[in-house]
């Protein structure tokens, strides 16, 4: 576990230089987008200028809620400025990175249009961000009640993959119908790309601490024993399943780790059946059908009870019972329905189809 992989630490001058540079990057970003995509110089640079200008309060709002006291005023700083660098955020955003590069490289190999592509993957972050957030913290709703500035405080994880897809994929329904392109077409290039991410993004989750697994054999080579400062040991310390003083958790299943393998595996199973694939939303609905049982399994080895079941609501009577579900294990049985009818009825359209189609 190394929840801060280093801080960054900016004198009061070199701080607003900084994030001045940061915005006006961010801007100029969005203008070569822009041009790219074929737009006129003057909406080019709008949207330029309202991207450097966002960044700007976006990086001023942060500073402001985030902080120390009495030195949060990013334009009237008093002492230096230490920023730490979370290892969770680093490697969710390496993971966007990654899964956006992928996904226009597929889609520029399968004659679709990448700059749409790595447009949409813009929005299809926005949306993953806000719509896993949105998810952990409805389910999660008593505890953010009494305290609603962790909302905001998404370093710490508390990120919900389920929430995040569904926003994904309800993004991507409004805009390739607002720019007139095909759903499964261009869904299919873009998948793949999404297992790799999240493989990424649960090594963000085992560094931070959270996502943690049930206890397990003391003797089983990888189990995992996580230090006081993370979510598990607080946890385990709440539960009284460890005394005040231990120096680390229990030994815990890594479920980070297994669900971060087994979504390399549907990676690597998923571009190697692209160029053999028969129909279009073919590589979509196998990835469905073969996340949604690995979910579930991982789902049974979490230890992490505070993400919530379904029927907790029942009280004792659902305590421990097996038809408790979690969240995500009900979903993952919606998910797995949705494969494989979206299998059956795309095939079906394709005619019986056996030869490979464009991917």
């Amino acid at each position: 576990m190394l929840p801060v992989l280093f801080s960054v630490v900016l004198s009061p001058f070199w701080a607003p230089l900084a994030a001045a540079a940061l915005s006006l990057l961010s801007g100029a970003w969005q203008v070569r987008g822009s041009r790219v995509a074929g737009d006129p110089w003057k909406k080019a640079l709008q949207t330029g200028a309202l991207w450097a200008g966002g960044t700007a309060v976006v990086l001023f709002l942060a500073v402001r809620m985030l902080g120390d006291p009495g030195n949060n005023d990013l334009l009237h700083l008093k002492r230096p400025l230490a920023i730490p660098l979370h290892t969770y955020g680093l490697l969710i955003a390496t993971a966007f990175l990654v899964a956006m590069q992928l996904a226009g490289r597929a889609a520029r190999l399968a004659g679709l249009d990448r700059e749409r592509v790595m447009d949409l993957c813009f929005w299809i972050l926005l949306a993953a961000m806000v719509g896993s957030r949105v998810l952990f913290i409805i389910v999660n709703w008593e505890d953010y009640a009494h305290d609603p500035a962790s909302i905001f405080a998404f370093w710490k994880g508390g990120l919900v993959f389920y929430g995040g897809f569904i926003g994904a994929v309800l993004v991507s329904i409004w805009y390739m119908r607002k720019h007139r392109m095909s759903f499964f077409p261009y869904a299919d290039p873009i998948i793949p790309s999404d297992a790799i991410g999240h493989s990424i993004g649960r090594l963000g989750c085992f560094a931070a601490g959270c996502c943690w697994g049930a206890a397990c054999d003391p003797h089983l080579p990888w189990a995992a024993r996580f230090p006081p400062e993370s979510l598990a040991y607080q946890s385990q310390l709440t539960n009284h399943v460890i005394q005040l003083g231990a120096a680390r958790t229990l030994p815990i299943h890594p479920t980070q780790l297994y669900e971060a393998l087994g979504e390399l595996g549907i990676f690597v199973a998923l571009t190697l059946w692209r160029t053999r694939k028969r129909f279009q939303g073919e590589l979509l609905a196998l990835y469905l059908i073969l996340y949604a049982p690995l979910r579930a399994l991982i789902e049974t080895m979490r230890g992490d009870e505070e993400r919530g079941r379904v029927f907790n609501f029942l009280g004792a009577l659902a305590r421990g019972a097996w038809w408790n579900l979690s969240t995500s294990e009900l979903i993952s049985v919606a998910i797995f329905a949705l494969g494989v009818v979206l299998y059956v009825t795309l095939g079906r359209r394709a005619g019986g189809r056996t030869e490979p189609v464009a991917a």
